[in-house]
């Protein structure tokens, strides 16, 4: 069962970036074998949370998901 999507962070060259991610296997520990991502990175951190957000509204899933 996969997770709700949530936000993460990473510093890429000088600048904090932002990036929309859930678990595969929600059962498992978190570590980047088990995260499946929602895109790239994003810039602003509001971005990737209203993403995230609109995600779990719609169930969870995506496109790659149809």
């Amino acid at each position: 069962m996969k997770s709700e999507w949530r936000v993460t962070s990473n510093i890429i060259g000088d600048e904090k970036m932002y990036a929309v991610y859930r678990l595969i296997d929600a059962q498992k520990t978190d570590h980047s074998g088990n995260r499946e991502f929602a895109g790239e990175y994003l810039l602003e951190r509001g971005w990737a949370e209203d993403l995230a957000e609109k995600l779990n509204i719609m169930g969870g899933e995506t496109i790659w998901d149809t």
